[in-house]
């Protein structure tokens, strides 16, 4: 399977297209519809927001006598909010209480476009409103279903459906004539989408098993509890009996067949259940690798990625204080929304060099290909640095332009097309990091392997400067000190080791003081204590928490490297007590979420929650009614004490989605399983990506376009991307369970080189 993908991707430098048939889209569409509604279109039920022309049309239609035809342009303005283009029909004359899903089929025509990024809007007489996206093919009719078990149909009274505006790419004409038709309503059996349930569904990892690591099923409803795992051949190779457990989630069977150590394709049959096809080999995730790589290769900006873009955003730059301007295009741009950001950028081409240097004897091509692409990010952060610790840190591209500069946007402070730098410590160590990781491993290429060394010399000075004198990111703020402190560490154990300079190793020691400080070393007096943890800094006030980037890696990665490359520094065993402190930790939690293994998300205090650490829209309310709904989802968790709670799943209020979360955890794991050839923590390891790939109550792979029944994912931008990973599985209200919705929405759904970073970073350990 794998040497087919790389055929059909030219070694992840071709755009491909996921498997249809193994893609939850796919399913949806053959659904038995045992209801429905019909929309019937009246031009005086329909009304235009926004630019445009809207007319019924009867020669262009996908199965009924007329269609919607919308008329706009795409050549707008970099404005907030951005223009666009809805239609608002009325269902005022419809009874749509019995009814759960909505469907419509649109075309949109134009020239030169990929995608387009249209939204579905249900409004309701009560003033609220639920939005579905959809990226849509230009140029073919898009079948476009949205599953709203729970909606109050009583209450909807209009919908809206449009394409939000983005820009015209310099390749594409601005016209865009778009159709809707086949609008209805349905009643179908909507998928399970909340809480820990599999029914007769069979949870399993769609990319496979490592020869020499667990190997289980889940499942839960079941009369035979024989199972048989069947070879690609149709021969049977294992016979078992699934497993009676009682969890704190519920009643579970679990199919364990361990002993099947040949490696190879298979499949599990049990009581009439069938899985797909599923790989036993010494890197079952290799597939999934490349795949990652072609993603991240097709978030490029300033390239040609055929299938996405020409080369983009090639008149954005960032200014400094003294007026002095750098190109920022190219990288990677961060997610759908094509922004860029310098933390993302620097942990993903050091997570791309981590894995090569792990694969460079085993798989030579796919070594090759990950110095490829991490030297892409490489000159990206070499290339927005001043040279005095200011650099492009954010950078917001918001639409396609272009490419032509105007005069007035050299000198206007005011201009969208600029982005200003800043100085900040966290974002210095990062670069000197990777950078330093870059300078080891291009040494084949002097000249470049030098300019990484000396601009990661003088980025980690000025990180160190900058954590002196307070240095941090408007839009980030201070950074927790065993997340600024870990990522000095590391940045100074690899300048050691690359250059030998003791100052480095005595700069990492004074870092690793911070790191070991803020960790909770002692049982506290709880009814349930925990040790190993961290809190933001050595006041030990607010315990270490994230809602959306995760970073709990930094620490151990801090620890770890320098224990590494300094076994015999006399701080040497207060390192290794840390991490083991922290491998404890992980240990007494990593059943809270059996039989799914998931790892729990983070130790919340009621009575401490740092708000500045959580995104509050200001539609959601005050200060104090965010800080009201954050602390009625901590109370949801698992109490430990009093005021104290772990919850398997991140509070959040508005920035769901816990992907990145899970696997910066998830990265802190498989770094102690290598450095101490830990197998229950590389287990623990495994289980988290495990999760991500189908092992869930959803039975689907959250990784477009790999394994089965993945869901489209939110790309504003571009085209469903094979190998993307979204923000990730979210929660639902107050509630301390998974949420896996069809609905496709910001932030959860939408794809994030972030998580991939992650992602990859974690398997740089296990392979």
């Amino acid at each position: 399977m794998t040497d087919k993908y790389l055929k059909d991707s030219n070694y992840a430098n071709a755009k491909t297209d996921a498997n249809y048939y193994d893609s939850a889209l796919k399913r949806w569409k053959e659904k038995d519809v045992k209801d429905r509604q019909v929309i019937e279109i009246k031009s005086e039920d329909i009304k235009l927001f926004g630019v445009g022309e809207v007319e019924l049309e009867s020669n262009f239609t996908h199965h009924t006598p007329q269609s919607i035809k919308l008329i706009t342009n795409t050549d707008i303005s970099d404005i907030r909010p951005r223009p666009q283009s809805k239609l608002l029909i009325s269902l005022r004359n419809y009874d749509l209480t019995k009814f759960n899903r909505l469907v419509v089929w649109v075309y949109p025509k134009a020239v030169g476009f990929q995608n387009f990024y249209f939204h579905f809007t249900l409004y309701y007489g009560n003033g609220k409103i639920e939005t579905h996206i959809d990226s849509l093919t230009p140029n073919e009719w898009n079948f476009v279903c949205w599953e709203i078990p729970n909606a109050n149909f009583e209450q909807l009274n209009q919908i809206g459906m449009g394409p939000i505006l983005l820009g015209c790419p310099p390749e594409a004409q601005p016209e865009l004539e778009v159709y809707f038709d086949g609008l209805e309503f349905q009643g179908v059996d909507t998928d399970y989408d909340f809480g820990w349930e599999l029914s007769e569904r069979i949870a399993y990892c769609h990319s496979g098993y490592f020869i020499e690591a667990e190997k289980v099923a889940l499942t839960q409803k079941i009369n035979n509890t024989t199972f048989f795992v069947i070879n690609e051949n149709e021969e049977v190779v294992y016979q078992g009996k699934a497993e009676e457990l009682e969890t704190n989630l519920g009643l579970y069977y679990k199919m364990d067949f361990t002993e099947v150590k040949t490696e190879g394709n298979y499949y599990l049959v049990c009581d009439n259940q069938k899985t797909g096809m599923f790989s036993i080999s010494s890197n079952p995730y290799e597939r999934s690798i490349w795949k990652s790589i072609n993603f991240l290769r097709m978030l490029r900006c300033g390239d040609d990625v055929e299938g996405v873009h020409s080369p983009c955003h090639l008149n954005s730059y960032t200014t400094d204080k003294e007026g002095r301007m750098v190109p920022n295009f190219g990288g990677w741009h961060d997610a759908g929304d094509v922004s860029q950001f310098e933390i993302c950028t620097a942990e993903i081409a050091h997570s791309l060099l981590d894995l090569a240097e792990r694969v460079k004897e085993s798989n030579p091509k796919l070594y090759e290909r990950l110095l490829g692409e991490a030297r892409y990010g490489l000159n990206w952060l070499l290339r927005t640095r001043f040279g005095n610790g200011e650099r492009a840190l954010a950078v917001h591209y918001s639409i396609w332009h272009k490419n032509i500069i105007k005069g007035k946007d050299y000198i206007n402070p005011e201009s969208k097309l600029q982005n200003v730098s800043e100085n900040g410590a966290y974002e210095n160590f990062l670069a000197a990091g990777a950078l330093a990781v870059a300078a080891r491993m291009y040494q084949n290429d002097p000249v470049f392997a030098g300019w990484c060394l000396r601009s990661a010399i003088e980025d980690f000075a000025f990180g160190v400067e900058g954590y002196e004198k307070g240095y941090f990111s408007v839009r980030w703020g201070v950074v927790p000190e065993p997340q600024i402190g870990g990522a000095a560490a590391l940045a100074a154990a690899e300048l050691y080791e690359l250059i030998g300079d003791e100052k480095y190793l005595e700069i990492g020691a004074r870092f690793s003081e911070k790191i070991l400080a803020s960790q909770q070393s002692t049982y506290p007096n709880w009814k349930k204590p925990l040790r190993g943890f961290f809190y933001e800094d050595s006041k030990h006030q607010y315990p270490l928490t994230y809602e959306h980037r995760g970073h709990e890696q930094d620490p151990i990665q801090g620890l770890a490297r320098l224990l590494e490359v300094a076994p015999h520094h006399q701080n040497a065993p207060l390192w290794e007590q840390g991490l083991k402190l922290y491998a404890e930790y992980i240990e007494r939690t990593s059943d809270v979420c059996a039989p799914f293994n998931m790892l729990p998300a983070q130790i919340y205090d009621v009575k401490n929650i740092k708000l500045e650490r959580f995104t509050i829209p200001a539609s959601f309310g005050t200060k104090e009614d965010g800080l009201r709904d954050l602390q009625g989802q901590i109370k949801t968790g698992i109490r430990l004490d009093e005021n104290i709670y772990l919850r398997r799943f991140p509070i959040a209020v508005q920035r769901r989605g816990y992907h990145a979360t899970l696997l910066s955890k998830t990265k802190a794991v498989s770094l102690i399983a290598r450095l101490f050839n830990n197998n229950k923590m590389r287990q623990i390891a495994i289980n988290q990506l495990e999760w991500i790939l189908g092992k869930n109550p959803f039975t689907s792979s959250t990784m477009y376009g790999e394994g089965y029944n993945f869901h489209p994912l939110y790309v504003a931008f571009s085209p469903q991307i094979v190998g993307s990973l979204p923000v990730g599985i979210k929660t639902k209200d107050e509630h301390d369970a998974p949420y896996w919705p069809v609905q496709n929405n910001a932030v959860y759904k939408e794809i994030w080189g972030h998580t991939t970073c992650k992602y990859l970073w974690v398997l740089a350990d296990l392979i």
